[in-house]
């Protein structure tokens, strides 16, 4: 009798007994659940069961624990981590890291044991019924070529008052054959009143579980994130040497919310100490008024005291109406653009001129434009003051500025504010590699001291000098990771140039020197489809010799189709000429949570294969420093992901190969840089306008008189 068998049959009263409750807990009204946690396997769940629940779209789940599944074997090192992400409502997606080794023989640098990545996705399935239980399928190790926690399952959570049932099936062996995640299972988790502590029972398919879990309230000093911790025992467990496997396992969580940017403004109310006074609000009887010169030189001034520079301010005239035109440049507010636009929208509408119907603000990046956006002054102002929102949707207008604002603008001064001579950015360079046979992570980091010089229109000379800072020993010269190791020194001097070709494409070049020694030119434009936010772009780069290092290539060349799904997400499909000499397709699907991005890739490269995950997010502070001589800031966007080769029956090995099939590199990002991270519509900056009210009042609101 195989252990699997023998263990399942023990537990069949606890089975029965979980299958009871939840039948009788379709005839009982649900209430609103919270998240439940995470499970030792790496999805929403108990103790080591998932539920039929997600994580909530936009969270991010990260977790560490010491349960190691028994059936593979004993083990001095036991550690369990993972990474979620709420991609889609009723979609998670799970990374998971299980390292379970022994010490290297001796001579040897290869590890005995099991270290392993894997995927696992779980789907909630629609449902006409509001209460009845809920019901989701999964997948645990969907893909690799060392398979040990393989598993499909499908599960029924329902809330009884203050207990969660969960009852299911799962189906799972590993690659040698052993029940991973197998048969059916079940548990019970008991809310004790507020308090966040909960009693859980569970069967896994092979072994009972008992334990604890404490989840905080929301922290407001970690943006909203939740700690979960849990404490839990197994019962009847053994290795499959027949081993006494039972024990005490800790396990923690920390649940992160990624678009907490908007839900915060969205709830954003001013203080009574900040509110405007009513628009119909007239001045004392008596004083001298401010002439539209004097209004306009007001708020110059405002707007270059809030940090943005090349600032102009002047009148005009359209079909909609009387103007009030502003020019501005930011590099303050580096998370989002909408908050510069935030600012200038806020304290043009309130200082504007009698008159006045519209407020068109010009955004500017190297005194090139890119985008002109306008909205009614009326509107905007009512909006500040508690309005409604759809009027400002409705009214504002952007599109992307081929050429300066019109030449009948009747400008304040003829010559913009100032602007920053040199711009420092302070940007981690972290490569990696993890859960190899001859190491957990192994590294190295350096930071890159990236200088930018403002030229003249659209033009700037950017350099990028790079110093180690520390590395594991795997990746010293002449060992395994080599390859991964940075060099000191002056990486990157070049002289690149934006500008618009037509009404309808941004183009950038750059020409100097890269990669420290090849000298070259690096390109990218992209083509704006008429009548919407889809875009196709083309990037390359050539260089006199191959370029060592990790990115090296001599000649790549890459061409895609962003599509734009909605306003927060895109699916990118094209085909490269990778720096390794090969040559394929590359797919990326992209989704926004505020100022962070996920994205899930895959790419081919001849017989090569890889798909990976990727997190975007911003390493300098909402706002910056104020603009001076030399202003220092960190990156808009620092992106770091996970990647894994995709093995088949030809290649079943997943190897790490570091240089294979990567994505194209070019030292400055043209979709950062100018088009705001790839977040450049009207239907995003219209979905942002109470983002916007919230930026002028946490930033702007002490510059009006």
């Amino acid at each position: 009798m195989n252990m699997s068998t023998r263990l399942g049959n023990a537990a069949n009263p606890f089975r029965c007994g979980t299958v009871a409750l939840l039948l009788c807990s379709l005839c009982t009204s649900v209430a609103h659940a919270q998240w439940a946690g995470a499970s030792t396997q790496g999805n929403t769940g108990g103790l080591v069961i998932p539920y039929a629940r997600v994580l909530p779209q936009g969270a991010m789940a990260l977790s560490y624990g010491n349960y190691q599944e028994p059936q593979l074997g004993e083990h001095a090192v036991q550690q369990n981590f993972s990474l979620g992400l709420g991609l889609l409502p009723g979609l998670e997606l799970f990374g998971r890291f299980a390292n379970y080794t022994n010490d290297p023989a001796p001579g040897s640098i290869m590890v005995s044991g099991v270290r392993d990545l894997s995927a696992n996705v779980k789907w909630v399935l629609p449902t006409p019924w509001t209460k009845w239980p809920s019901v989701a399928i999964g997948a645990n190790d969907v893909a690799g070529g060392a398979v040990f926690f393989k598993s499909d399952y499908v599960v029924a959570s329902q809330q009884v008052g203050p207990m969660d049932v969960s009852a299911g099936y799962a189906h799972g062996k590993s690659l040698s054959g052993e029940a991973t995640f197998d048969g059916a299972f079940g548990g019970v988790a008991w809310r004790v009143g507020d308090t966040g502590l909960s009693l859980l029972a569970e069967h896994d398919g092979q072994q009972r579980h008992a334990g604890a879990r404490w989840a905080s309230a929301p922290l407001a000093s970690l943006g909203g994130a939740q700690v979960v911790g849990s404490v839990q025992r197994s019962f009847g467990a053994v290795t499959p040497s027949g081993v006494d496997a039972n024990a005490t396992n800790l396990g923690l969580t920390l649940l992160l919310p990624l678009g907490g940017v908007e839900s915060r403004a969205a709830a954003f109310v001013p203080g009574k100490d900040v509110a405007l006074p009513e628009v119909d609000d007239k001045p004392a009887p008596g004083g001298m008024q401010p002439t539209d010169e004097d209004r306009l030189a007001a708020l110059q001034k405002a707007l270059v005291a809030v940090g943005l520079e090349r600032v102009r301010v002047g009148q005009g005239q359209d079909v909609l109406g009387r103007l009030v035109v502003v020019e501005y440049e930011n590099h303050r507010y580096a998370h989002n653009e909408v908050d510069a636009l935030g600012l200038v929208f806020g304290l043009a509408a309130e200082m504007a001129p009698k008159g006045v119907q519209r407020v068109r603000a010009v955004a500017l990046k190297e005194a090139l434009p890119v985008f002109v956006a306008s909205v009614g002054v009326d509107d905007y102002r009512a909006f500040l003051r508690g309005g409604p929102a759809t009027a400002v949707r409705n009214s504002l207008v952007l599109d992307r500025a081929p050429q300066r604002s019109s030449a009948n603008t009747h400008w304040l001064d003829a010559q913009p504010s100032a602007a920053s001579l040199v711009r420092l950015e302070i940007k981690p360079e972290l490569t990696y590699t993890m859960g190899t046979e001859v190491g957990v992570f192994d590294y190295s980091l350096a930071a890159n001291v990236q200088g930018l010089v403002p030229l003249w229109r659209g033009a700037r000379l950017y350099s990028s000098f790079v110093t180690p800072l520390d590395h594991s020993s795997n990746v010293e010269p002449g060992n395994v990771y080599d390859i991964l190791l940075h060099r000191q020194g002056l990486k990157s001097l070049a002289l690149q140039q934006s500008a618009w070709v037509g009404t309808q494409m941004v183009a950038s070049v750059a020409a100097g020197r890269f990669y420290y020694d090849a000298l070259g030119v690096q390109g990218e434009a992209a083509l704006f489809m008429p009548g919407s936010d889809d875009l196709l772009r083309v990037r390359g780069a050539v260089y006199d010799r191959t370029p060592g290092g990790l990115f090296g290539g001599a000649k790549s060349l890459a061409g895609s189709y962003r599509h734009m799904l909605s306003p927060r997400m895109s699916l990118e499909a094209g085909a490269q000429s990778y720096g390794d000499g090969t040559v394929g397709p590359s797919v990326e699907w992209t989704q926004w949570f505020g100022d962070v991005s996920v994205q899930i890739y895959y790419r081919r490269g001849d017989a090569y294969q890889f798909a990976g995950l990727q997190l975007s997010f911003p390493l300098t502070p909402r706002q910056g420093m104020q603009p001076g001589v030399v202003s220092v800031a960190g990156p808009m966007q620092q992106a770091q992901g996970l990647r894994t080769m995709i093995t088949t029956a030809d290649q079943p090995a997943n190897l790490v190969l570091p240089g294979a099939v990567r994505n194209l590199q070019l030292d400055t990002s043209q979709d950062v840089d100018l088009l705001n991270a790839g977040r450049m519509s009207q239907r995003y900056v219209q979905s942002q306008v109470l983002r916007m009210r919230q930026a002028f009042y946490l930033f702007a609101r002490e510059q009006l008189p």
